[in-house]
C-alpha cells in the first residue's frame, strides 16, 4: 500500500482528492496537511469512517507526497520533500518562472510529476490542439476561453497557458510574444500570430476551456469542461501511484499515461 502525504488537504479539489485516496485500496493516507495559520489547522477531518488531525508538517513516513496548495505552499514542501528523498505530485499552478526553474532543478534529486490539470479529456486536448493549428494554417486565429469558480487566485488558468505552449510549439510560435491576455481600450486590428487569452472568475464553476480556431467562413471549438473536481482526484492519484519508486526526473501527467 503506498503511503500518502497530501498537502492542500483541505482545500476545493484537496478534499476529492483525500476523499478519493481513502476510498482507493491503493493508497494509506499518512498525513493531511495545511499551511500554519490556517483556520483549519488541527481540525479533525472524517473521510470513509476514518479521523485524521490536519497538520502543518509532514511527521509520518510515506511514499509519494500530493500537493494541491497554492505556488508559494509548492516550494515549501518543494524543500521538504527534496531533504525527503520523496517523489511529489505538484497540482498546484501560478508558479513564476523562478518557482518553475527551482521545480525542475530539484527534479534532478527527486521525481516529480506537475500537471496544470489532471484530467485525461485535458491531457487529451494537448496533445491535438497544436496538431489542429498547424493544419489549419496562419488564416485562422486563435481564442482561448477559461472559466472557474470565482475562489481561483491566478489568472489565467495553468491549462490555459499550457495550452497556448502547445500551440505555439506547433506553429513556431511563441507565448511571450503572441499571446494576449484579455483585451481593453482601442486596440487595433487584431495582429496575425495572436493568441488570445480570456478569464472568467464566476460562482462555482470546476474548468471549462474553449479554444476556437476562426477562420474565412468557419469556426472550430474544442471544448472542455469539468463536471467535478473528482475528476482532478482521480487523475492525480493515478499520478501519485505512477510516480513512487521512479527515477528522479521531471514528468508530466503524459508520461503516466502512456
Amino acid at each position: 500500500m503506498i503511503r500518502l502525504a497530501l498537502a492542500g488537504a483541505t482545500g476545493r479539489t484537496g478534499r476529492h482528492v483525500l476523499e478519493a485516496a481513502c476510498r482507493d485500496d491503493r493508497f494509506e493516507v499518512v498525513s493531511s496537511l495545511t499551511k500554519p495559520g490556517c483556520p483549519t489547522l488541527g481540525t479533525t477531518l472524517r473521510v470513509a469512517d476514518r479521523e485524521m488531525t490536519v497538520a502543518a508538517t509532514l511527521d509520518a513516513p510515506c511514499d509519494v507526497l500530493i500537493d494541491f496548495t497554492v505556488a508559494d505552499g509548492t516550494m515549501a514542501w518543494l524543500k521538504e520533500c527534496e531533504d525527503r528523498g520523496l517523489p511529489m505530485v505538484i497540482g498546484a499552478t501560478g508558479h513564476t518562472d523562478q518557482q518553475l526553474a527551482r521545480i525542475k532543478e530539484t527534479a534532478r534529486a527527486i521525481p516529480i510529476l506537475k500537471a496544470s490539470n489532471f484530467s485525461v479529456g485535458i491531457q487529451a486536448i494537448s496533445n491535438i490542439v497544436g496538431r489542429v493549428a498547424s493544419e489549419l494554417g496562419d488564416g485562422y486565429d486563435i481564442e482561448i476561453v477559461e472559466s472557474h469558480h470565482r475562489w481561483k487566485v491566478d489568472a489565467p488558468s495553468g491549462t490555459a497557458l499550457a495550452l497556448v505552449d502547445r500551440i505555439a510549439e506547433a506553429t513556431g510560435g511563441d507565448r511571450t510574444r503572441d499571446a494576449v491576455f484579455g483585451r481593453h481600450g482601442t486596440v487595433g486590428e487584431r495582429p496575425a500570430g495572436q493568441i488570445g487569452v480570456h478569464a472568467v472568475r464566476m460562482g462555482e464553476v470546476a474548468g471549462s476551456h474553449e479554444i476556437h480556431f476562426s477562420g474565412p467562413g468557419e469556426t472550430v471549438t474544442i471544448c472542455h469542461t469539468a463536471h467535478s473536481r473528482a475528476t482532478f482526484a482521480a487523475g492525480a492519484l493515478r499520478a501519485a501511484a505512477w510516480i513512487v519508486n521512479r527515477q528522479p526526473g521531471f514528468y508530466t501527467l503524459g508520461d503516466a499515461l502512456s
